[in-house]
């Protein structure tokens, strides 16, 4: 009868530990959303030549970094795209070129949506 019921902790453990496992590698909000990057970074990156393109949407800036960009030693991550904020008011647009950084052909691409 002991064993029985051992048995089915056991079981109810098992199952338990199976559960939280799953909720831990699907968890959606983890899974979309992009690690996030400094505006600092942004420009140093940019002044580099290794941001592909910026994506302003408000605030919030998406910064994709080229393809041959090894963002896993730097980021320690191997996600080639990033978030940002800036202030409000700014735009990343005049952000870069005050810094020096050549925005458009030949430079980064800044999109806005």
């Amino acid at each position: 009868m002991i064993v029985a019921r051992l048995s089915y902790v056991l079981i109810i453990t098992i199952v338990a530990v199976a559960a939280v496992a799953v909720f831990m590698v699907l968890r959606p909000d983890e899974a979309s959303h992009n690690p996030d990057i400094e505006l600092q970074q942004i420009i140093d990156y940019s002044r580099f030549g290794v941001v592909e393109s910026i994506t302003e949407s408000g605030q919030t800036l998406t910064v994709r970094f080229n393809d041959d960009f090894d963002t896993e030693a730097q980021f320690d991550t191997d996600s080639h795209v990033f978030e940002a904020t800036i202030p409000p008011g700014d735009d990343i647009r005049t952000i870069l070129q005050n810094n020096g950084i050549i925005v458009g052909e030949g430079g980064v691409r800044v999109s806005t949506r």
